[in-house]
């Protein structure tokens, strides 16, 4: 039976964007403010919570996810980091939602709180804080953000009295902090444009917008990243560095010595771009002064290294598309003849390099796997990381590594520290002790899931690439016929998505499914030419891979096509919506977790605007235009369609990917459908990209899931 959705009424609106004509007939679903748009909302939720809860095992599912969460000790898998004597960790305590920033002099505690956001939170608002201790690890830089809409103040206090030394500044969206190294002042990202929201004197944003986080014209406001610098005791910066940053994502870094400072460019292809010598004063006494130059801008691979004594030691895609560490002097202007390789390109997909006293550490995939080696500061080979088995190492402690802006560890004078999981051992937390040897597990549960099998199966895409997938599921599972089983895919932004452990998603595979991560083109797994394969005008090949895996499951009886889902979220959201659009007849259910679904007018939003056009192009651009518009999912539901299960799941403040993109799919969906298959609409209050509250992210586990088992029939155990 066809289920009755809430009215949306189509009211088309003629759109040109990159010479290209088209009517969008649910266009007034993108206004959160516009007139009748927040009830239909309401309703679609509503609908769609009342649906899933209905299902007669639900509370047992809750139950269990609620079980696997706690046992991989989720709440304090925060890797910890050394500022001067003191170590820095964050973990949600037992019976909070939020997050709680410890200080101690022992890696190993104990701990003290110097800030508890449970504290900070007024009238439920989730808070999302970024710290940055200074190098002496007296005082903490933080930005705190409300409601996951990231539009952050920024604030520095002391750590042991609690003085506030800054309390805002006149920016917008500020953070990113560079100390200088005596830690009196600091370097800065920020939106130069000015910002709408009263301001007190100080720089703080006056109420109520500081605890909305302020309000939807900040929210639209367009980006204009500058570099500012502040200086403590002296009043908040109006006036950015004289630089013309050539890109939507900068990062300031200050070498240890304090002698060299850079900006990190590009999220995607990082590369210093800029260099500064901060000189000391004549005599000793007043301020450093500093004059930027440009030094790396070649804007067609990757330098993503560390500032180390006069050199720039970095991991480069340039001449090895998997990548190579060299030493670049910082006197030159950034010539390659004047490099020195220290570590040739191979087979192995180098992550990065991190430095660590006077030794160096690089992470390296081996097939995805993750190794970490200690080098010297010429790159002979000193050691290998004694890891705890063959899974991903990460400094988030999750299986997931962004390599143009994360690293695999983080180093301190003479130690490391790390995460490391894999698809059946939970996640925990590692101190290595580079003079001893020493590997010491600081958090985590060590829970295993015991009777659980790995695999590797491999498909052919559509232009002849072979193409990975990691099959998980129980080793008695019954291979005799298809079981129900889950995809999951990403394939974005030069990501590697690697082995983690299931969590959750393990009470799917013990309940019977099969889990198949697939490794698509457009992640980092496998290098440069990986990524490229699977980003701007060669998207689609993302898609072709995912389709091939389903059709290799397939095809070896695996699964069947009513017992198949796909799941993906942000950039994987995308891949599920492409999915259900070009190839509905695959898939039983198809959940796009916090997606983009119109490609054609994401330049509305300035976050989204920076976080995408440049993986997936430029709408308004005519060349990128008809590319965007072949597999824009939105713009392909087509009506008389038999539609599989759909589930929208959205963040309400989410502004890299917001909820409007969901709320249209749904509605355009949901008339076009011939199907007795529902498409729910789940948008989640006080929700960002992927930060809310502790308790919110238990519940949105267990609410797809629950979806996804309720349409594959698939029980899960009493």
């Amino acid at each position: 039976m066809s289920m009755s959705y809430p009215v949306a009424p189509a009211r088309p609106e003629r759109n040109e964007v990159g010479g290209l004509v088209f009517d969008d007939p649910y266009q007034w679903l993108e206004d959160d403010d516009g007139d009748g748009v927040a009830a239909w909302q309401r309703a679609q939720d509503e609908l769609a919570r009342s649906h899933v809860h209905a299902w007669p095992h639900y509370d047992r599912l809750a139950a269990r996810v609620g079980e696997l969460v706690e046992q991989m000790d989720a709440r304090n898998l925060v890797v910890p980091v050394r500022y001067g004597p003191r170590w820095f960790r964050g973990r949600v305590p037992d019976g909070r939602d939020l997050m709680v920033l410890e200080a101690a002099d022992d890696v190993t505690g104990p701990w003290r709180t110097v800030i508890d956001l449970n504290e900070l939170s007024t009238g439920g608002i989730p808070l999302r804080m970024s710290p940055q201790p200074s190098p002496d690890g007296r005082l903490l830089a933080y930005s705190l953000d409300a409601s996951g809409r990231e539009l952050p103040e920024l604030k520095v206090i002391d750590i042991d009295t609690g003085k506030v030394l800054l309390d805002g500044v006149p920016q917008q969206r500020p953070g990113l902090v560079a100390w200088l190294p005596d830690s009196t002042g600091f370097f800065y990202m920020a939106n130069a444009d000015p910002d709408p929201a009263p301001r007190t004197a100080s720089g703080q944003a006056t109420e109520p917008d500081r605890a909305a986080g302020a309000g939807p014209a900040a929210a639209r406001m367009p980006l204009r990243w500058r570099l500012f610098f502040h200086r403590l005791g002296q009043p908040p910066p109006t006036e950015p560095e004289p630089l013309d940053i050539p890109h939507m994502f900068a990062i300031p870094k200050i070498s240890r010595d304090g002698r060299w400072a850079l900006i990190q460019v590009d999220h995607l292809r990082p590369r210093p771009h800029f260099l500064a010598r901060i000189e000391e004063p004549a005599g000793g006494s007043g301020p450093p002064s500093w004059q930027w130059r440009e030094f790396i801008t070649d804007t067609g691979h990757l330098y993503k290294g560390v500032l180390a004594g006069d050199s720039y030691v970095a991991v480069t895609t340039a001449g090895a598309p998997r990548g190579r560490l060299v030493r670049i002097p910082l006197d030159s202007p950034g010539d390659p003849a004047s490099w020195t390789e220290l570590i040739p390109g191979g087979d192995t997909v180098l992550t990065g390099v991190t430095l660590a006293g006077d030794r160096l550490v690089l992470g390296e995939l081996v097939d995805t796997v993750s190794r970490v080696r200690i080098l010297d500061l010429d790159g002979k080979e000193l050691g290998e990381v004694p890891l705890p088995g063959p899974g991903s190492v990460s400094s988030v402690a999750q299986g997931v590594i962004a390599l143009g802006v994360m690293d695999q560890v983080i180093g301190c004078e003479d130690a490391i520290t790390f995460g490391y999981t894999s698809y059946t051992q939970s996640p925990a937390v590692y101190h290595y002790a580079l003079d001893t040897g020493v590997l010491t597990r600081l958090q985590g549960a060590g829970h295993t899931l015991p009777g659980l099998v790995t695999t590797r199966i491999w498909a052919t895409s559509a232009d002849g690439t072979r193409v990975p997938c990691t099959l998980v599921h129980r080793a008695d599972l019954d291979r005799s016929r298809p079981q129900p089983a889950l995809i999951h895919g990403y394939g974005g932004f030069n990501v590697a998505e690697l082995a983690s452990y299931l969590g959750p998603v393990a009470a799917f595979v013990e309940a019977g499914g099969v889990y198949a991560h697939a490794h698509v083109r457009g992640g980092g797994e496998f290098g440069l030419q990986w990524w490229e394969g699977g980003r701007l005008h060669a998207k689609q090949n993302s898609f072709d891979d995912l389709y091939a895996i389903a059709e290799r499951l397939i095809a070896d009886g695996i699964t069947a096509p009513d017992r198949l889902a796909v799941q993906g979220a942000s950039n994987g959201g995308l891949l599920a919506g492409v999915a259900v659009t070009q190839r509905p007849a695959l898939w039983r259910a198809v959940v796009c977790g916090a997606p983009k679904l119109d490609l054609m007018r994401v330049a509305r939003d300035p976050v989204g605007t920076a976080a995408t056009l440049s993986e997936y192009g430029n709408p308004n651009d005519p060349a990128d235009a008809p590319v965007l518009m072949a597999y824009s999912p939105y713009h392909h539901v087509r009506p008389g369609t038999p539609y599989p299960a759909i589930l929208l799941d959205a963040g309400a403040n989410d502004p890299r990917c917001p909820a409007w993109h969901s709320r249209k799919f749904a509605a355009r969906a949901q008339a076009a459908t011939t199907s007795p298959h529902p498409v729910l609409l789940r948008v989640w209050p006080g929700a960002g990209h992927g930060g809310t509250a502790w308790t919110t992210i238990v519940e949105q586990q267990a609410y797809w899931l629950a979806f996804v088992m309720r349409e594959l029939d698939l029980v899960p155990l009493p």
